[in-house]
């Protein structure tokens, strides 16, 4: 990434997309944090309505999607894990991110303060750990939060509608 001139638009951009991705990722967990909510209410008191037998069939597959939802909801709140043996990261890997915490809480201080020295004296490579940065917060977004938010809420919507199309198929 080759910079000509440093600007304050430049920094304005750069920390305004942050912001905003910020923004988001905070939408995403409200969103998670409301399904997770609604389908928690929506399966205690569809276990009250159990015992009915016209009633048993739709609620047991309410509650079914309902599962399916708040699984979908948790997993977007939840921070990536991995059960594996976490690599040994460097600095000087193409794939490391500067400012993810998970990559450069994995490098030793001294190593990391270099690296920061750097950066910070090549206004190129500030410009590029900040682009690299946003890029992949962007593609988490996307990947992980929202995607599983997709999928929470139209478990939600799949579970309400099956439901109500076999109970009213049962009163028939």
């Amino acid at each position: 990434m080759q910079i000509k001139k440093p600007r304050s638009q430049v920094d304005y951009m750069l920390r305004d997309t942050r912001s905003e991705l910020v923004a988001l990722s905070q939408m995403a967990d409200i969103k998670a944090n409301i399904l997770l909510s609604i389908s928690s209410v929506l399966i205690t008191i569809a276990l009250t309505q159990l015992t009915k037998p016209s009633m048993r069939l739709p609620i047991i597959i309410l509650i079914m999607f309902l599962l399916f939802s708040i699984v979908a909801a948790l997993l977007a709140v939840t921070p990536s894990m991995s059960l594996s043996r976490k690599q040994k990261i460097s600095t000087k890997d193409s794939n490391f991110n500067t400012l993810f915490f998970g990559h450069y809480t994995s490098v030793p201080y001294d190593e990391y303060l270099e690296h920061m020295e750097n950066v910070m004296n090549d206004h190129n490579r500030t410009y590029e750990v900040q682009v690299r940065e946003i890029s992949f917060s962007g593609q988490y977004l996307k990947k992980t939060k929202f995607n599983y938010i997709k999928y929470g809420y139209f478990f939600f919507l799949v579970g309400v509608i099956s439901s109500v199309v076999l109970y009213i198929m049962g009163m028939i």
